[in-house]
């Protein structure tokens, strides 16, 4: 219930204007998000790179409502890439799809990641294309499926465990040959269409990890969950697959003590790292993933 809440709350224009104006929530994001600009993201980068760690970062915002504001969100990513080429990092972009006008005009937005594809591709870098809510799976697939046929075989995309679909989405992708991030999922969706029983959510990741690391071309495996760390660890070596065949990911400020951990037994670990000015939405949903979050939040602003 609190977890379906904040994620509702996230979709609120009223309760943004409160928390971005406010000194001290934005001090609070700070933990998950590494800055406002471009040069703070680059900073952090740099610093999780001299730990060990790749970085896919991402420019916080979504759903926008101009051509004008998806021309710059591209505009910014282009920079952002190459600022990571200047800087030597490792990995690669995370683009949210609707950032780049999908609810404006899809075409528009496919030509706006195609110029950001094509960049990435010149820099080394991968692309990933977010998963939103349920409503963007369909067209955020077809991105990919669209990119790959232009030969932008380095853009891939997330999927969400807790939907009833993602085990055909994750053959299908296999298929493509498209790397795959793999995650549990943080929107309230209906139960028609998704899990919302946690047992269910993690057998389907589960399903998942074995597809991907069976079949799937360098797997993403996204969690912060001990037990599904350890089930893909195991299942990579039942299937013969070396920690250089895939990686884990996960979110900046979330679980260092098990980011460190797994550096040390030599896993391969992205951190996907958001920056700039739209922070809130993707705060209150880090909030509603886990109760921990909302205790440290809750902290801080009693001091």
């Amino acid at each position: 219930m609190v977890s379906t809440l904040l994620v509702r709350a996230s979709e609120s224009e009223r309760l943004e204007r409160l928390a971005t104006n406010n000194r001290l929530a934005q001090l609070v994001a700070g933990r998950f998000v590494a800055g406002k600009t471009l040069e703070e993201g680059i900073a952090a980068a740099r610093e999780l790179a001299e730990l060990g760690r790749t970085v896919s970062l991402d420019l916080v915002g979504e759903h926008v409502t101009t051509a004008a504001e998806s021309d710059q969100a591209a505009d910014s990513y282009l920079e952002t890439i190459e600022a990571m080429a200047t800087a030597h990092l490792r990995s690669g972009v995370s683009v949210k799809p609707s950032q780049l006008g999908t609810g404006l005009d899809l075409d528009d937005a496919r030509n706006r990641l195609t110029k950001i594809a094509e960049a990435a591709g010149s820099a080394g870098l991968h692309v990933t294309l977010d998963m939103e809510d349920a409503s963007t799976t369909e067209p955020t697939i077809t991105l990919v499926e669209a990119l790959h046929a232009e030969g932008h075989h380095h853009v891939g995309c997330a999927v969400q465990s807790y939907l009833h679909r993602t085990e055909e989405d994750v053959e299908r992708l296999n298929e493509l040959g498209a790397s795959v991030r793999l995650c549990k999922g943080a929107y309230a969706e209906s139960d028609r269409i998704a899990y919302h029983d946690r047992d269910r959510i993690d057998e389907s990741f589960r399903r998942c990890t074995t597809s991907l690391l069976e079949h799937g071309t360098y797997p993403r495996i996204a969690t912060h969950d001990h037990r599904l760390i350890g089930f893909t660890r195991r299942e990579a070596r039942r299937l013969g697959r070396g920690p250089d065949d895939y990686e884990f990911q996960m979110l900046y400020g979330v679980r260092t003590d098990v980011q460190e951990r797994l550096i040390g037994i030599g896993e391969n670990l992205c951190v996907y790292l958001p920056f700039g000015e739209a922070w809130y939405a993707y705060f209150m949903r880090r909030l509603a993933e886990r109760p921990a979050n909302l205790v440290f939040f809750a902290r801080m602003l009693t001091g």
